[in-house]
């Protein structure tokens, strides 16, 4: 009997040896971090809004700030300023699988319109994470409007 419970205490530890549990912990942070780039809105450090930048053609760059904060700080280059009133009344007029990063000064308000496209129907919304305030302080290039 004691042979057997033996035989049984060894392969439960065999079963369940550290070599198995990273492997398994991987596929698990791998499973999340998938999930996680297919979820319809995420919010981006401004590292990643560049290469989102470069390797999306189609992305809309929307600045939910006003013209006075644009033209007090700049903007980053081809953003499109958004009348916050004008998409919650009407919606973007853009493909909802368009993808569309959304700024503003420090994260609230991109969060909050980010947050409402989705549930208007929009899969694929970036939230730059901390606004054109993290932006510029990452050492990230901004522009002015013409006067």
């Amino acid at each position: 009997m004691r042979k057997i419970i033996s035989i049984l205490l060894l392969l439960l530890v065999t079963a369940c040896s550290a070599e198995e549990q990273p492997k398994a912990e991987t596929a698990t942070v791998q499973a999340a971090k998938t999930q996680e780039l297919q979820a319809p809105f995420q919010s981006i450090s401004p590292s990643q809004a560049v290469q989102l930048i470069a390797d999306k053609t189609d992305l809309l760059i929307l600045d939910a700030r006003t013209t006075r904060e644009i033209r007090q700080y700049g903007a980053i280059a081809n953003s499109e300023q958004a009348d916050i009133r004008g998409i919650v009344q009407e919606g973007l007029p853009i493909p909802k699988t368009q993808p569309v990063l959304v700024v503003c000064a420090v994260g609230g308000r991109s969060y909050a319109v980010g947050k409402f496209l989705v549930k208007q129907g929009h899969t694929e919304i970036y939230n730059l994470s901390g606004g054109l305030d993290n932006w510029t302080k990452a050492g990230m290039p901004v522009v002015f409007p013409a006067e």
